[in-house]
């Protein structure tokens, strides 16, 4: 029997133009009072996430930051920061690089560096409610609750920045893709399938009473976690062959069409 649901969001729950499925709270809702709890699993910051899901903020857990942070009823349920002494080596990882711009993930807000294009800046703090903008990030380096240091890079993440990252950091902190244009930096073994675990542990329920939705390689360990795992029809071929089964693409309202068959909902 099913007893949590995890989903990534964008590229699987969020269709391409950002939606959530029409009704999906409503859903939600119907589960957890049949005892069946969902979390939302994502790179996204926690101000972000609770400001598309307000309304279930009762009845979600919040994995956050690539599964850095879990949240639960604004509760902070577990947090797995960088060392600091980490975060200097990795904002200045990529300073040779043209086009690429770190977002420092704290707990609580996002910290641009005033030196990334301004249009970065606009486009990205969307995404990003609670952030603000700092001169050097070198001299923020002493907070002891980051939780990621987020990559971007205007053109291929996968062959531009994220050999570099792997190179200088790899040996000592988790780098992991997470969109086209998206590189995360964490502390080594921290991943949306730890959180996953430890959420299973708190909870009392079995990997195999789990079933978790991804679409790239953010999402891998979160699939690993679970006994019935999901990769999007739109997904990254890696995804697609590790996973169990493959749902309908986002744009086909994936997550949802096999929750409802699912659950008779």
């Amino acid at each position: 029997m099913i007893r949590l649901i995890a989903s990534d969001m964008d590229g699987t729950l969020l269709d391409s133009r950002k939606r959530l499925p029409e009704g999906f709270a409503d859903e939600i809702r119907s589960l957890y009072e049949r005892g069946i709890l969902f979390a939302v699993a994502s790179g996204r910051q926690y101000a972000a996430l609770r400001r598309d899901l307000e309304a279930l903020v009762p009845y979600i857990y919040f994995i956050c930051e690539n599964g850095a942070l879990v949240m639960y009823r604004d509760e902070q349920v577990l947090i797995d920061p960088m060392d600091a002494a980490d975060l200097l080596d990795t904002v200045t990882a990529c300073r040779a690089l043209d086009g690429v711009f770190p977002v420092v993930c704290r707990a609580s807000e996002g910290l641009f560096e005033a030196t990334a294009d301004p249009a970065f800046i606009r486009e990205t703090q969307i995404h990003y409610p609670s952030s603000r903008v700092v001169e050097d990030h070198t001299a923020h380096c002493a907070y002891t609750d980051v939780c990621k240091v987020a990559f971007y890079d205007r053109g291929d993440a996968q062959t531009h920045e994220l050999p570099v990252l792997n190179e200088k950091l790899g040996s000592r902190l988790s780098v992991i893709l997470s969109g086209q244009n998206w590189v995360d930096v964490m502390k080594m073994g921290v991943n949306k399938g730890t959180a996953m675990r430890r959420l299973q542990q708190m909870l009392g329920i079995a990997p195999e009473e789990c079933m978790a939705f991804g679409d790239y390689l953010n999402d891998y360990e979160l699939l690993e976690s679970v006994g019935e795992s999901y990769a999007m029809a739109n997904s990254h071929p890696l995804l697609l062959e590790m996973a169990k089964y493959t749902a309908p693409s986002n744009d086909e309202d994936g997550v949802m069409r096999v929750i409802r068959e699912r659950f008779s909902l």
